[in-house]
């Protein structure tokens, strides 16, 4: 029988919000996550062919304020995900735009969302436990979503790459691509890491379904400490943004960075 909740009872604490696995014994990166197939050819290839710094953004509302400065990316290596071709006041193109969620992927891999999609953008990289082959999108190998950085580490700084574990938020899942890809520094932006909010409406826009927003900080704290291990650097260029509050990446506002006189 169902018990109604009283009003003074506590309501969970939503950045604990949790999807429940039906197992612990997960399989080992050593059986590729036991994905049965592998990395596709053109990722395989493109080892190591891109080098320097890459600003890997989400879609937070943070970027409202930081729009005046937004355009000075045009000349640097950038990674939008998700629905940023939503957001019409973004200027410059990405130089890569994707997706980690299981959600744009229409009729088994031969088409994508328009939601999600982001025609002008110079590489389109779906993120992706089975393959997808809709017109102009790359693929990427993603294991299921128990596989996760927060526990099976950060892939993409070694010499082989297996199948992605999920950083439960797409930047950082896709983070991995881009460190495969050669880059060396990541700076986050656009990664509030809230319920609420997104870059088009501040007050309105939010996720389809509540976040584990803890489950992305461990994540970020997982990939933290290998991708300094290995010599490379990140920072988070989000203002107020969950990520450097709870100190986990060191805060440098944006216009550091881009050498910006305001």
């Amino acid at each position: 029988m169902l018990r109604m909740r009283k009003d003074s009872e506590q309501v969970p604490d939503p950045d604990r919000a949790l999807r429940m696995w039906n197992t612990w014994d997960s399989p080992t990166v050593e059986t590729n996550f036991d994905m049965g197939q592998e990395q596709p050819e053109w990722l395989v290839n493109a080892h190591n062919t891109r080098s320097g710094r890459i600003f890997m953004m989400g879609t937070g509302p943070s970027l409202i304020e930081q729009l005046p400065i937004l355009h000075k990316l045009q000349d640097e290596q950038t990674w939008t995900v998700n629905r940023m071709g939503h957001w019409e006041d973004l200027p410059f193109t990405p130089t890569h735009h994707g997706f980690a969620e299981p959600g744009p992927v229409l009729d088994w891999g031969r088409k994508v969302h328009p939601m999600y999609d982001y025609p002008t953008a110079l590489n389109k990289i779906a993120v992706h436990w089975f393959p997808v082959v809709a017109p102009g999108w790359l693929w990427a190998l993603k294991a299921h979503d128990d596989i996760q950085i927060r526990w099976e580490g950060f892939m993409g700084l070694g010499e082989t790459l297996p199948a992605l574990p999920s950083g439960w938020a797409s930047p950082l899942t896709s983070s991995q691509v881009a460190a495969w890809l050669g880059y060396t520094e990541f700076y986050f932006l656009g990664v509030d890491t809230t319920q609420e909010g997104q870059a088009w409406d501040k007050e309105r826009g939010r996720t389809a379904q509540v976040r584990s927003i803890l489950t992305i900080l461990e994540c970020f704290d997982r990939a933290k400490c290998q991708i300094e291990k290995a010599g490379r650097k990140i920072y988070d260029c989000t203002p107020g943004g969950r990520i450097n509050q709870e100190g986990i990446l060191e805060y440098v506002p944006l216009e550091e960075v881009l050498a910006v006189k305001l």
